[in-house]
């Protein structure tokens, strides 16, 4: 029965009820024990009767709002913790602060730091209940800090599209948002594992080499290992180097496909709120995964030339006006090769375009063979190719074509019982040799190099020795 709405004021009311009635009721008791009628009946004792009631009630009152009154105090400011919490996970501002902690180390105190735990001093029902909402506080950090996490880690992979970047700050938080103590992100490159990042972890190549990792991305199921003490993971710390034991191998799964996989390394083991962590994260890594891959896949195309595999001429002259732009920055020399396949026409007219095209990728197989490590094949035209030679002078490119034209004069392509040759023509020049301000003066030198070489027999070299000024 309720008179108010507050629980202590209808406990006043109550017991002040109770003590006016055990003090009306008191003389008319110990006058049946034998106290005469004249005494207890007297306005005065009837007076001092209510009045001890009364007090009694009160204290009674006082000493239940001590004792259960600072319990469920207790339990009121903690809800009202409790509450701020469930609306932080319910507000998107919230969970892109950094005010609530994601980390486990951070979520192992977050309700302490907040206030969020009852003291348990009793073993009745308030013990009981507190116990109960303890658990229920750390569910509800534990889920809010999850919440968070995944967040937190799903807006970085959202603003990171090229691989290496993304695979380093994904291996970085997860290292963080499982308490690892290293880590290292795969990812898988025509069947074979490739390494992407790898923080902390000494020896990252060989860990992907393990038939367990590659088990994981075959059976795209979560692996949990505990190694043996003679078979640890070395990770190599800035204070020293440790020894991880404890490892998890997360496959990075995108519509059922394994796009690569994530090694995480620790000196204790993992609970189960960091498993049903990257359960959560594996689905944005997958998806983020897919993205970069196809966008690298995507970058290339829009670089190479389809059908030879080298830079087109789009791109190719960008890469030219940086590398004629550092030549001149640093005073070095800068050779260019321009060579056209000679009579090709007469190719696709006899034999058609698929042998056509069968020639011009053995022509371009042919001169990669004989460039330099760093030198850039370009393809410029239908059947004419640039090729850029940092720090040649011109000496070093007349050597260069003249390995390009002798690679192509000797190699041979049957078609059916036919053996087809085919010879180039080459244009070289050099700069500074030619002190030309543009790089694309210096192409039009090479080209007109090269086109003297067609006019005087082709299957030729010709090199632009005339300096300018």
């Amino acid at each position: 029965m309720r008179i108010t709405r507050k629980v202590f004021t209808d406990l006043a009311l109550f017991m002040m009820a109770f003590g006016l009635a055990i003090g009306t009721v008191f003389p008319f008791f110990i006058v049946l024990l034998g106290v005469p009628a004249q005494i207890a009946f007297t306005p005065t004792f009837f007076s001092a009767c209510i009045s001890a009631g009364l007090i009694a009630g009160l204290v009674n009152y006082s000493i239940s709002r001590k004792v259960v009154g600072e319990r469920l105090q207790t339990l009121s400011r903690v809800g009202q913790q409790m509450r701020t919490l469930a609306q932080n996970m319910r507000s998107e501002q919230d969970l892109s602060s950094n005010s609530m902690p994601a980390s486990v180390a951070e979520l192992k105190d977050l309700c302490g730091e907040r206030g969020c735990h009852i003291k348990v001093d009793s073993d009745d029902e308030f013990g009981k209940s507190a116990e109960a909402f303890n658990l229920l506080a750390e569910t509800l950090s534990l889920t809010i800090s999850t919440e968070r996490a995944a967040h937190s880690f799903s807006n970085m992979l959202s603003n990171h599209l090229d691989l290496e970047p993304l695979a380093k700050v994904a291996i970085r938080q997860l290292m963080e948002f499982t308490d690892s103590t290293g880590g290292l992100l795969a990812v898988v490159d025509q069947g074979l594992l490739k390494l992407a990042a790898c923080e902390v972890i000494a020896n990252g190549d060989e860990v992907i080499q393990s038939s367990l990792i590659k088990e994981a991305v075959n059976s795209r199921k979560r692996q949990l290992i505990n190694l043996p003490e003679d078979c640890l993971i070395t990770v190599d710390h800035v204070v020293g180097t440790h020894q991880a034991r404890h490892i998890i191998v997360e496959p990075a799964i995108y519509k059922g496909v394994a796009l690569g996989v994530m090694v995480l390394v620790a000196e204790q083991a993992y609970g189960q709120e960091i498993l049903h962590r990257l359960t959560m994260f594996r689905l944005d890594l997958g998806l983020a995964l897919n993205n970069s891959l196809t966008h690298g896949r995507m970058r290339v195309l829009a670089t190479l030339d389809p059908l030879t595999e080298i830079y087109n001429r789009g791109f190719g002259l960008k890469r030219l006006h940086e590398e004629y732009s550092r030549a001149v920055r640093a005073d070095t020399p800068i050779g260019l090769i321009i060579f056209d396949i000679d009579d090709f026409k007469q190719i696709n007219d006899t034999y058609g375009h698929l042998l056509g095209d069968r020639v011009l990728v053995s022509v371009v197989k042919s001169a990669r063979r004989m460039l330099r490590e760093g030198d850039i094949l370009i393809r410029y035209g239908g059947e004419e190719f640039l090729v850029i030679l940092p720090g040649a002078n011109l000496d070093d490119v007349g050597q260069v074509a003249e390995r390009i034209r002798r690679a192509v004069a000797d190699m041979t392509i049957m078609e059916g019982e036919h053996a087809i040759r085919q010879t180039i023509s080459l244009g070289g020049v050099s700069h500074p040799h030619l002190n030309v301000s543009h790089e694309e003066i210096l192409v039009r030198h090479a080209d007109a190099s090269l086109y003297y070489a067609k006019r005087s027999g082709k299957n030729r070299v010709e090199l632009d020795r005339n300096p300018l000024h």
